[in-house]
């Protein structure tokens, strides 16, 4: 599988120089020193050259294209077969959006409950100044219900129906898994996998 991989792209490159250096046609002059038949041997040759190649490269990407989609291989305890790995590498940025999005939301979220607890406990501080200042004869008893009706009232509930926290945890830890190991078990994976052309 390396060595097809490496012929792969050696072939492109002799493609786009073929097709880069032909001249299937051209406009011969009387005044002009250009040999037909060279010229139209050079051409068929360059024509010949680039289907050959072509058909080789393709050959070489429909095995290749097999044999990812049918070779197995374990990256960070999931099972893929190379095709799917080939394309979790390519697409993985989305993974780390939504790893970032959640992230963020997880952090305001928490950041925006502890505010919201701290300015209630502050309100229930000035309300309770307030009612103690009226009466001199309030007893403990009465600073506790004020305290639990007002903060029962003004009550913020988190909302995380995902359990946010965990799918972070479990999601960073999938990339960093896939990330660390991917490209040394698809290499791996190339050198033993023999491909029939």
């Amino acid at each position: 599988m390396t060595q097809a991989l490496s012929e792969l792209k050696l072939l492109r490159k002799r493609i786009e120089s073929v097709v880069n250096n032909a001249s299937f046609t051209t406009l011969k002059k009387a005044s002009d020193m250009v040999d037909a038949n060279k010229f139209s041997t050079q051409a068929v040759a360059s024509y010949q050259s680039f289907t050959d190649l072509v058909a080789r490269y393709n050959g070489l990407k429909s095995a290749i294209v097999m044999s990812n989609a049918t070779t197995k291989v374990t990256i960070g305890g999931t099972i893929y077969t190379v095709a799917d790995a080939v394309e979790r590498k390519r697409s993985i940025e989305l993974e780390k959006g939504l790893l970032h999005v959640m992230r963020h939301q997880h952090t305001a979220t928490k950041a925006e409950y502890e505010r919201h607890q701290q300015a209630e406990q502050q309100r229930v501080e000035r309300l309770l100044t307030t009612e103690l200042a009226k009466d001199a004869k309030t007893n403990v008893e009465v600073v506790q219900q004020l305290t639990t009706t007002f903060l029962a009232q003004n009550k913020a509930t988190v909302l995380d129906p995902l359990d946010l926290s965990e799918k972070i945890d479990a999601l960073s830890k999938s990339i960093e898994d896939f990330e660390t190991q991917v490209d040394y078990t698809l290499s791996e994976s190339n050198g033993r996998t023999l491909l029939t052309v």
